[in-house]
């Protein structure tokens, strides 16, 4: 069952490709003008000599975006249904924009946000400053610092549930609950197993499984996607995310779902529980320890 009209939180292959994409669209672009609409999305103060800054990069981090200046950095982490969008500066501020940045090539870049609960920030820092939750970042799960000797490290300090670890920025940047489950679903590993409890070998799939499943993605978003800075919604190349009652690519059950008070859990049964289905995510006994 693919869950239509659901409003998906990007995580790392959505905004991989969406920092590319702006790359094209706004670096050695000037700055003409920069505004807050909605004063929610400030984190920290407008300087008063943007105007005039030009894009010199934009790059990623974890879950967040940075537009960099001569002389500053925009970062953006969108949450849940922060967008950007881009339109011609002549035309009215969109509704849902939070901020938006006019360009000197006679476009506007919205920070956009439609929902009832406003949680997308920015934050304008000088060149060189970054923020605190940034700094704690993990590494970056494509990067050659994320070997398998790390995993391991990483793994061994951490007495969490393995998607709650794989959700933990602060060990691995950049996964969120879809990704992490099909990780989880491309290792053969249970989502509620705990994380210092896994074997070499499963060590080893997990480490394969996080470099294949985001590679894999990143080559889809950008397929999907296009040259546009729209997140693609439907992600039609999941295995198990939102899949409930379809069969599972790899042996043909059907894949389960799970509530938990934090989050759903998408899963094969044959594939990483051993057959077992779970009833309640708050009260089975995969959760006290599996």
């Amino acid at each position: 069952m693919l869950f239509c009209g659901v409003i998906i939180m990007p995580e790392m292959p959505e905004l991989e490709v969406l920092k590319e994409n702006l790359e094209r669209l706004i670096v050695g672009k000037s700055i003409e003008d920069f505004r807050i609409i909605k004063p929610y999305i400030q984190k920290t103060l407008l300087p008063d000599d943007l105007i005039g800054e030009r894009v010199a990069g934009v790059t990623r981090r974890g879950k967040y975006i940075e537009i960099l200046l001569a002389s500053y950095r925009i970062v953006v982490h969108l949450m849940l249904a922060g967008r950007f969008k881009i339109q011609p500066k002549e035309k009215e501020p969109l509704k849902s924009s939070a901020a938006f940045i006019e360009f000197d090539n006679d476009n506007t870049l919205h920070l956009v946000e439609d929902a009832k609960l406003k949680r997308m920030s920015m934050w304008i820092l000088p060149k060189g400053k970054g923020t605190d939750d940034i700094k704690e970042l993990g590494p970056e799960p494509l990067s050659e610092e994320f070997t398998i000797d790390r995993l391991v490290k990483l793994l061994s300090g951490s007495r969490e549930r393995l998607k709650n670890f794989l959700l933990n920025q602060r060990n691995v940047a950049g996964i969120g609950n879809a990704y992490a489950d099909e990780i989880c679903w491309q290792a053969g590993l249970s989502p509620f197993k705990q994380a210092n409890k896994l074997s070499a070998d499963e060590v080893a799939r997990l480490h394969g499984a996080i470099r294949k499943t985001l590679i894999e993605a990143t080559a889809q978003t950008r397929r999907l996607t296009g040259k546009g800075i729209e997140i693609n919604e439907t992600r039609p190349f999941m295995a198990v995310h939102r899949r409930k009652g379809e069969p599972c690519p790899r042996c043909g059950t059907r894949v389960q779902w799970v509530s938990t008070t934090a989050r759903d859990t998408f899963y094969c049964p044959r594939c990483q529980t051993e057959g077992r289905i779970l009833k309640d995510g708050r009260t089975s006994r995969f959760l006290k320890g599996n």
